[in-house]
């Protein structure tokens, strides 16, 4: 009886068959069926989300809708009873209701499972309703159309084997100089390069922008230059000295020419965030040099010379997350010494001391016609969101205390305490001509939950508010010290 042939291993070229299409092998495994797959799900993939190519096996698509409604009912600091300033029109109360919806389409190229895309082109245009809350001071209603994000990506280059890619950005796009937006942060025309580098541990940004002014209603760009620059270039470390602690040292330099005098403000410092053990750490430190523009109270050039520093603390425990957090912004002594030593930035969007449910670092305060505090900043530089940065003035000390609690896997509970000073007073005396402005504004109480009803970023109520009682430098300043309130329901769906 003749001997059976043992079977012959397969070669190579038998091991390695190419799959007709390899984005479907999990299908046979219940993911990514037809039955099982409806384009509104926010699990299972489809070619809404980028998961199967839209043709060939590179080409890809994605869209990302987002729709944004808030409510917000807040008092006005009261200005107007005391016949402090009676030229601009004042409302005791205001009803803001905002509604913005974006559609966010993309197409890129590239074999993404396995390195960075070759190309990408996003455009997201932008459609807001607002109804209430103008200039902090008077009602105005209307819609707005826009385009909030327009750009192309270009990979230049890999490096090594673990595909870390330099990159090229071009177009309207979204940028944040640090890991707060302290310094700069907000969607503006401009180029952009950015690098991974040591398996990403490294990330490299060199960007310049060319602002556009913003739309006073919606507070979105308009197709309008605002003669103002901001150039950054910052390198991101993770993992610095420690595992899960980072560190971003940045330069950013803004020049704005839309005054006779031109600003040239020159920012070097770095910010840190993550954790050392057990506790978490977030910091910040920037010195700011240059020369101011002609928007000075001496109508003149002046030279600056300014500092500002944050630092916080987290101590998780369970589901309890206890906070503390200082921020320091350098003052003006001297608002005709012909040196700028207030410290401002070129355009912050910061989430401190409650964020949105505060009233203090989340609304808009405003004296007559000069913006005190400009929503969602904490440098009192005594201007507007379209005006050129103002280092004479009065600079900050706050102090917040606060703490999150996961109440349960949906619902997450903060509340803060912040406490507020002007650093020096001299450059707002002068802006409301008395002889003395008391340094304390006041003390605030904030809080409000978060609540996720299917675990995930599809749907999100946030729902709060907070009280602020003013010191004895709003009562200087507005001539009143009522307490002031604010209440906000949002609602955030993505699909």
């Amino acid at each position: 009886m003749a001997q059976a042939e043992a079977p012959q291993p397969p070669t190579s070229t038998q091991l390695l068959q190419p799959e007709a299409n390899r984005w479907r092998l999990m299908e046979p495994l219940g993911s990514g069926i037809t039955g099982r797959s409806p384009l509104y799900d926010p699990y299972s993939p489809n070619v809404l989300k980028g998961d199967y190519p839209i043709f060939g096996d590179k080409y890809f698509g994605a869209i990302t809708a987002v729709l944004d409604a808030v409510a917000d009912f807040k008092r006005n600091l009261d200005y107007f009873t005391t016949d402090r300033i009676r030229n601009v029109p004042y409302h005791e109360h205001n009803l803001l209701g905002q509604f913005t919806a974006t559609a966010a389409f993309e197409i890129s190229h590239g074999d993404t499972v396995f390195q960075p895309q070759d190309w990408r082109v996003r455009l997201t245009p932008i459609i807001r309703w607002r109804c209430g809350d103008q200039n902090a001071i008077d009602q105005g209603c209307g819609e707005d159309i826009r385009m909030l994000e327009a750009f192309g990506d270009v990979k230049l280059f890999e490096v090594g084997n673990n595909f870390d890619a330099t990159t090229a950005r071009l177009g309207l796009q979204i940028f944040n100089a640090d890991f707060f937006g302290l310094i700069y942060n907000d969607v503006q025309p401009g180029a952009r390069v950015f690098s991974e580098l040591g398996r990403n541990q490294f990330k490299a940004n060199i960007a310049y922008f060319d602002r556009l002014n913003k739309e006073k209603l919606s507070a979105l760009n308009e197709w309008k230059r605002r003669e103002d620059a901001v150039v950054v270039a910052n390198v991101e470390w993770d993992d610095f000295l420690v595992p899960g602690f980072n560190v971003l040292p940045a330069f950013v330099a803004n020049f704005d020419d839309k005054l006779a005098k031109h600003l040239e403000a020159y920012y070097v410092g770095a910010t840190a965030t993550g954790r050392l053990g057990r506790v978490n750490v977030n910091g910040a430190g920037y010195y700011v040099f240059g020369g101011t523009a002609d928007n000075t109270p001496t109508k003149q050039r002046e030279q600056i010379s300014a500092w500002m520093g944050l630092a916080q603390v987290l101590y998780p425990i369970s589901y309890f997350t206890p906070r503390l957090a200082l921020l320091y912004a350098s003052p003006d002594e001297d608002p005709r010494d012909r040196k700028a030593h207030g410290f401002d930035s070129a355009f912050d969007n910061v989430n401190f001391g409650g964020g949105q449910f505060s009233y203090l670092f989340g609304e808009k305060i405003q004296l007559g016609a000069t913006t005190v505090f400009r929503g969602n900043s904490v440098f009192p530089s005594l201007r507007g969101a379209n005006a050129t940065s103002q280092f004479v003035n009065p600079g900050l000390l706050a102090v917040n205390a606060g703490a999150d609690a996961a109440l349960t896997a949906k619902l997450v509970a903060s509340v803060d305490v912040n406490y507020a000073q002007f650093n020096n007073t001299s450059s707002v005396q002068l802006l409301v001509k008395r002889p003395h402005v008391a340094q304390y504004i006041g003390t605030e109480v904030n809080g409000g939950i978060t609540y996720k009803p299917f675990l995930n970023e599809q749907v999100i109520l946030f729902v709060g508010g907070g009280v602020l009682v003013p010191g004895q430098g709003i009562h200087d300043m507005f001539g009143g010290d009522a307490p002031v309130y604010k209440l906000l329901v949002r609602t955030v769906l993505t699909f």
